[in-house]
């Protein structure tokens, strides 16, 4: 079956944000698209530039009016509350803005300010979810008017994992099933799961589930190994084998965000990532950004 498939496109990675005061580098971030058009990024960082998760306790924030224009501006840092704080994602529930986050249980955090800059934490839960089958790397999509998905990275036995819940109110969350499973024989399997950085979004009448497939010290070309898997239910994009056949798409970005800008109907796509040699945009330690085509 043929069907448009998503390349890397426009003159090249550019800067989008870069941390001065609040970080020094961005990595896994959530962007989105706040009611007055202003764009908002939030990521991972730390005040230093050496890779170690266990001090990433906070988000940086950075908003623009365009993904075309110059960089964003950058503003304070939020879910500052003491704890790792790892892979933010966001969405709108109608009345205020809830942030999911991890990476050692489920958190939330909610804003009701139209400039996203003020947090404060909120209950959430989860029920339903096998040990270590919910982890970190969680992404919130929005299925229908009345229920929001949640997609995050763990295990499943030996095998790495997407795991889907539902929710009709952002806060309290239900484990349907593994929406991905690599087999124990699939080239990476690393104990934390190789299937980072899960995130779902609709084009061309289907759904696509795109991940970071990477054991995070394999060097550039496996930490920027994003795979996208296409089907037509949101609940089961298959198994991976490593078969290269088996993905519907192969691109060279990490942790990446795909973005529709409705103004102009073009596409976007974030790449980011721990400074040094493993990531290497315009500027080290910023989320960077490069439109997408559909070929």
């Amino acid at each position: 079956m043929s069907f448009p498939k998503p390349v890397l496109a426009g003159a090249g990675w550019r800067p989008l944000f870069t941390p001065q005061r609040t970080g020094a580098y961005v990595n896994d971030h959530c962007v989105v698209r706040a009611a007055d058009g202003t764009w908002h990024v939030f990521g991972i960082t730390k005040p230093t530039a050496e890779i170690d998760p266990q001090g990433e306790r906070w988000f940086c924030h950075g908003a623009g009016a365009s993904l075309s224009a110059g960089s964003f501006e950058e503003r304070w840092r939020v879910c500052d509350f003491g704890t790792r704080a790892w892979a933010p994602s966001l969405a709108f529930d109608g009345e205020r803005w809830i942030m999911l986050y991890g990476p050692d249980r489920l958190r939330a955090a909610v804003c009701d300010d139209d400039r996203l800059d003020h947090w404060r934490e909120a209950e959430c839960s989860l029920v339903g979810a096998p040990l270590e089958s919910v982890l970190r790397d969680g992404m919130i999509f929005r299925l229908d008017d009345d229920s929001w998905l949640l997609y995050s990275t763990g295990k499943r036995g030996r095998s790495s994992s997407v795991s889907v819940c539902i929710s009709e109110n952002l806060r309290d969350w239900r484990f349907v099933r593994h929406a991905l499973v690599t087999t124990p024989d699939a080239p990476r399997n690393p104990s934390w799961a190789a299937t980072e950085s899960p995130f779902v979004f609709r084009h061309g009448g289907a759904y696509w589930l795109s991940i970071t497939y990477t054991r995070s010290f394999g060097g550039p070309a496996e930490y920027h190994d994003t795979l996208l898997f296409r089907s037509e239910n949101p609940f089961d994009f298959g198994t991976y084998t490593g078969d290269a056949r088996e993905p519907a798409a192969r691109l060279y970005a990490h942790a990446r965000e795909y973005l529709h800008d409705p103004d102009t109907n073009r596409w976007w796509i974030t790449s980011c990532g721990w400074p040094g040699d493993l990531f290497q945009p315009v500027i080290p330690g910023s989320v960077a950004i490069r439109e997408l085509d559909w070929e």
